[in-house]
């Protein structure tokens, strides 16, 4: 009983401090000015703490789904399903349930120089779209922070379901700069992600692509000027 509440406990302490770390950093270096940077060194360094404590449990990302899928083609249906249940079903639902609770747009200010600039474009896109966010926030919160909460909270069925819950609020805390509907948008899809990743055999691929995708839209609509609230 004793061994079992200390190893819950750890995974608790272990999600507490990655989180804290991430957001800490983030605070601090958006503080100094470092803007999109910011996001994307607070993802690289919670990800080194994290690996530093799968390591140190002898078990690695590959053991919580960085791997190649078994079928490739059920990888990219279930790639396929994840995107367009963001794009055609999570968003526009949330986009009713913000406008219904009145909620205010959302805040896209810290994107206003990203229309038509081509080079903002691209960095938005490939190393921080494609690589701090797409990659690092799936490994962190799907991958690091689901796992660990399911364990903190006993590992059963039920425990997932409420550790998918508690990454994907979480994950809309770490999109506070886009204000309450898209604090309210973000968690939603982490929600989405975290169901995938559970029923899918728990392997992150095709959240990554779908995550990436997402993002993409996104970004070239602000880039295109056709963003809305």
């Amino acid at each position: 009983m004793g061994t079992t509440a200390t190893l819950r406990a750890s995974a608790l302490l272990e999600v507490l401090a990655v989180t804290a770390i991430a957001y800490l950093t983030r605070a601090a270096l958006h503080g100094l000015g470092a803007g999109f940077a910011s996001g994307a060194v607070a993802t690289v360094g919670a990800l080194a703490v994290a690996t530093f404590l799968l390591r140190r449990r002898g078990v690695g990302w590959r053991d919580l789904g960085w791997r190649r899928p078994q079928l490739m083609r059920t990888a990219a249906i279930w790639t396929a399903g994840l995107f367009l249940a963001d794009m055609l079903l999570v968003t526009p639902l949330m986009s009713m349930l913000a406008n219904a609770l009145h909620l205010p747009a959302q805040r896209l200010q810290a994107f206003d120089q990203l229309r038509g600039n081509l080079a903002l474009y691209l960095l938005l896109l490939i190393p921080i779209g494609w690589g701090s966010a797409a990659f690092g926030e799936e490994l962190l919160f799907r991958g690091f922070i689901a796992r660990r909460l399911a364990d903190a909270l006993g590992g059963t069925a039920r425990a997932e379901l409420a550790a998918a819950a508690g990454q994907a609020t979480l994950f809309a805390f770490g999109h506070a700069y886009l204000g309450p509907r898209g604090m309210l948008n973000a968690g939603a899809l982490g929600f989405v992600a975290g169901l995938g990743y559970r029923w899918n055999g728990r392997n992150l691929w095709p959240l990554f692509l779908a995550h990436g995708l997402v993002d993409s839209v996104g970004l070239t609509i602000l880039f295109l000027g056709a963003a809305h609230a």
